[in-house]
C-alpha cells in the first residue's frame, strides 16, 4: 500500500479545515443570529453568559452530528486526482479459549 504524498496530505487537510471549520463558523453565526432575533433583550442589558454559550452549544451540536458526518462522507465520495479515500473494514476476531 502506497502512502501519500506530502501535497495529497495537504489537500485532504484543506478540504476537511474549510468544510469542517466553515460549516462551525456558518452555524454559530446563524445560531447567534436565531438567538438574537429570539431574545433581543439580551443586546438591552449587561453582558450575558446565555447569549455566548447557546450559540457555542448550538453550533457544536450542529457540526459534530451533522456537518462533520456529511464532511466524512464527502471524503469518501471523493475524487482527489490521482487517488481517493476508501474505507476497508475488518473483520472482528473470534478467538476461542
Amino acid at each position: 500500500m502506497k502512502r501519500l504524498t506530502y501535497w495529497e496530505s495537504v489537500s485532504i487537510g484543506w478540504r476537511i479545515l474549510w468544510q469542517a471549520i466553515g460549516g462551525f463558523v456558518l452555524a454559530l453565526f446563524l445560531s447567534s443570529m436565531a438567538v438574537l432575533g429570539l431574545l433581543p433583550e439580551l443586546t438591552r442589558t449587561g453582558p450575558s453568559y446565555w447569549a455566548l454559550v447557546v450559540p457555542l452549544v448550538i453550533a457544536f451540536v450542529f457540526s459534530l452530528f451533522v456537518m462533520l458526518p456529511l464532511v466524512v462522507r464527502g471524503l469518501i465520495n471523493a475524487s482527489f486526482g490521482t487517488f481517493r479515500l476508501v474505507v476497508i473494514r475488518k473483520e472482528p476476531c473470534h478467538s476461542t479459549i
